[in-house]
């Protein structure tokens, strides 16, 4: 009987270098493929074979090191451990498999939300290029490979929501609190059962995700967000009373910021017009979205310019109800509440950098920030979308969040010659990119005195036509 004489014997008789030159325009499923036809393909395409299995990566996903080396130097040294156990065939494998269980709709995967999954994508997000990636030809014009996976899977795989929150029927029939349902222990999205027990990964990408579909809909889902906005033990003078952890830390406390994200997004767009854009999506949250301006490159996180934004509020005598009377279990009662959402407000900002602002004790603060980047002051004026609307004055301070990855906005408003309201937001997204979400209070902080969140993005990210 004749031997079967396979493709592969060929191809494996060419030097290591161009047969790795070969496998570079190959996807990995014909590199798994290839590994089929015997036994020295197979040993070919071992995992110990990084230079094959890089470029395999490189086929569907951007280079990590570029996104890593666009990192600040503090978060450049807590990802270090990251950078140096990094191995190409089991990144590509761990990303491949929890493709293929959402595609199948593996019910381990989706049902509870696998957080292995959660922290793969979160992985994919962060190795994203951004704007300013040095290599072009990686960044596929502009393009991140990694922010098309992920708007391809949430695009055309309806299960993949999933991960962002359970599925449940009656969800909207089911009665607060939630525990000891068996089989529920996340029935709606992180931001609408607070005080459950997820991973703050969990909480981060539903931000960076941005809204749900059920989300858009659920009357639920809305009032179960404000349980945490509206709530006066959230915050306080040990989270600057803005969306910090109550330790004095100065790290984001992110199911707090996942409930103003999910909250100001449905009322950003009931305040917005036709004519406006809501800038969110994985695509608005990588740093660097927007450029450096040359007339201004101490700028580094882009507060010159024009802002839009808006804010939301519960009558006072509804809050102190909340808080005080229906306050058992949290996400009870806030269904009957009718909150209000305030004007389009559009911020006219400029960098200032002048004595009376670094000196100003509004300003002062407890919590560290990280000092990879200056701290930066502004001045600027605030006015509503309806004519007629007297502006009013603005000031400010940004810096960096400890850890160097997310930006922290404190907003001081004004008017009729005395400070109202100091507005706490975070830019989770990083330096220069899309939306801020936080809390405002009044400034000088009475206790139990009123809250609500807010928002804010750059205007060039939201107009579909000038906004005037």
């Amino acid at each position: 009987m004749s031997s079967v004489t396979y493709p592969s014997s060929s191809l494996l008789k060419l030097a290591p270098e161009l047969l790795e030159n070969i496998f570079s325009f190959l996807n990995p499923h014909d590199v798994v493929n290839f590994g089929r036809t015997c036994h020295r393909a197979n040993a070919f395409i071992r995992p110990t074979n990084q230079i094959l299995w890089r470029n395999a990566f490189l086929h569907d996903f951007d280079d990590p090191q570029y996104a890593w080396a666009a990192l600040l130097p503090t978060a450049r040294a807590a990802n270090k451990h990251k950078e140096s156990q990094w191995d190409w065939y089991r990144e590509l494998r761990r990303r491949l498999l929890m493709l293929r269980a959402i595609r199948d709709g593996a019910h381990d995967a989706l049902h509870p939300p696998n957080e292995d999954f959660i922290e793969t994508l979160m992985d994919i997000f962060e190795t994203a290029v951004s704007a300013e990636d040095p290599d072009r030809k990686q960044a596929r014009q502009g393009t991140s490979l990694n922010l098309k996976f992920l708007d391809d899977l949430f695009r055309t795989i309806p299960r993949a929501e999933h991960l962002i929150h359970d599925f449940h029927r009656d969800i909207e029939s089911l009665s607060f609190p939630l525990e000891g349902i068996p089989g529920l222990n996340r029935p709606l999205t992180r931001s609408m059962v607070p005080f459950q027990r997820v991973s703050e990964t969990a909480s981060r990408f539903h931000v960076y995700y941005g809204r749900t579909e059920r989300e858009k809909s659920s009357p639920r889902a809305k009032a179960s967000a404000r349980a945490f906005v509206y709530d006066f033990s959230v915050t306080g003078s040990d989270a600057d009373h803005g969306p910090f952890k109550k330790d004095k830390s100065g790290l984001i406390n992110w199911p707090v910021l996942e409930a103003c994200s999910s909250l100001m997004i449905r009322n950003f767009e009931i305040a917005r017009g036709g004519h406006i854009e809501t800038p969110t999506g994985f695509k608005n949250s990588i740093p660097h979205l927007l450029p450096v301006s040359p007339l201004c490159p101490e700028d580094w996180a882009g507060v010159s310019g024009a802002w839009l934004g808006t804010y939301a509020f519960l009558d006072y005598r509804d809050l102190f109800h909340y808080n005080f009377a229906h306050h058992v279990g949290h996400g009870a009662g806030l269904e009957t509440y009718e909150e209000a959402c305030g004007d389009l407000m559009q911020l006219e900002l400029k960098l200032c950098e002048d004595d009376e602002l670094k000196n100003d004790p509004r300003f002062d603060t407890d919590l560290p920030v990280c000092d990879d980047l200056p701290m930066l002051y502004f001045r600027g004026m605030s006015s509503g979308h309806r004519s007629g609307r007297p502006r009013i004055g603005v000031r400010g301070a940004v810096s960096l969040v400890p850890g160097g990855q997310q930006v922290r906005w404190r907003f001081l408003i004004s008017y009729a010659g005395a400070d109202q309201w100091q507005l706490e937001g975070v830019q989770p997204g990083g330096v220069r990119s899309g939306g801020i979400f936080g809390l405002w209070t009044h400034c000088d902080h009475d206790e139990n005195g009123p809250v609500g969140p807010f928002c804010y993005y750059p205007l060039c990210l939201c107009s579909k036509a000038s906004f005037t």
